[in-house]
């Protein structure tokens, strides 16, 4: 009984001293979800869920695969956001790069076309007749992402949502993948996009609507703060369900962006 009594009082000590200072978590500006100075609705919820395990956090924004790779290999940030899921970075499912939580939000994902162009599709094998506009490091979905990589798609690469739009109202390609609240906002808040705005339409079929989750470092401190993190979200009000994980893998009843 003084075993069990001594290890209870030392998990339960030791774990609070483990958040002691707060949580330092990479982002991108990927507006409207989240903005240049690193606030917005994804920081919000991500705070909030936080807070309700009396955790802090500081959220920095960097270039998108900069964010990535501090998140990875720096022990100064324990991870990054939003990120959509992918089996082949998830460390629980063979990958190596990090730990993923729940999904606290969504992303809706699909191609952006000019207007009255020849772009159309109903399954992905209709895409490989087009060539596609994605973000350079950005996950899209996974049997695009794979037809990209084998070439059965033929894709173009952009730093960026606003370049990739630019060069799509330039007919550079015959469609780009994006969020489509990413696009609503660029329109509205970008005079170049807005300039090019009317002449471009988003498909009216999807490609998937993507959980955003934190992508945590793959160690003890990560899993630590990652179980923290999930055993909250079902505490947050109004929360909303999860998405299945497109390739089916993950807790369907709680994403997705990424």
């Amino acid at each position: 009984m003084r075993w069990l009594l001594t290890l209870v009082f030392t998990t339960l000590v030791s774990m609070p001293l483990a958040f002691a200072e707060p949580l330092k978590l990479t982002t991108l500006h990927w507006p409207p979800y989240v903005e240049a100075d690193g606030e917005g609705p994804n920081t919000d919820v991500v705070r909030d869920i936080f807070s309700l395990a009396g955790v802090q956090i500081e959220v920095e924004v960097f270039p998108w695969n900069r964010a990535i790779k501090l998140a990875e290999e720096d022990t100064g940030w324990i991870g990054v956001f939003p990120e959509y899921y992918s089996a082949e970075i998830d460390a629980e499912k063979g990958g190596s790069r990090c730990l993923f939580s729940k999904s606290f939000g969504v992303s809706p994902v699909g191609f952006l076309k000019p207007e009255n162009g020849d772009f159309n599709w109903s399954d992905h094998d209709d895409l490989t007749q087009y060539v596609i506009g994605v973000v350079r490091g950005y996950v899209n979905e996974t049997r695009l992402d794979a037809m990209i990589a084998d070439q059965k798609v033929t894709a173009e690469l952009s730093e960026n949502d606003e370049q990739n739009i630019l060069k799509l109202a330039f007919r550079r390609m015959d469609a780009i993948v994006i969020d489509k609240l990413v696009f609503d906002y660029l329109k509205s808040k970008s005079v170049a996009v807005a300039r090019v705005a009317d002449s471009l339409e988003f498909h009216p079929k999807l490609l998937v609507e993507h959980g955003l989750r934190i992508c945590f470092e793959n160690s003890a401190r990560g899993r630590q703060a990652r179980d923290l993190f999930d055993a909250q979200i079902a505490n947050r009000p109004n929360r909303r369900p999860e998405p299945v994980p497109e390739d089916g893998m993950g807790t369907p009843a709680v994403s997705s962006d990424g």
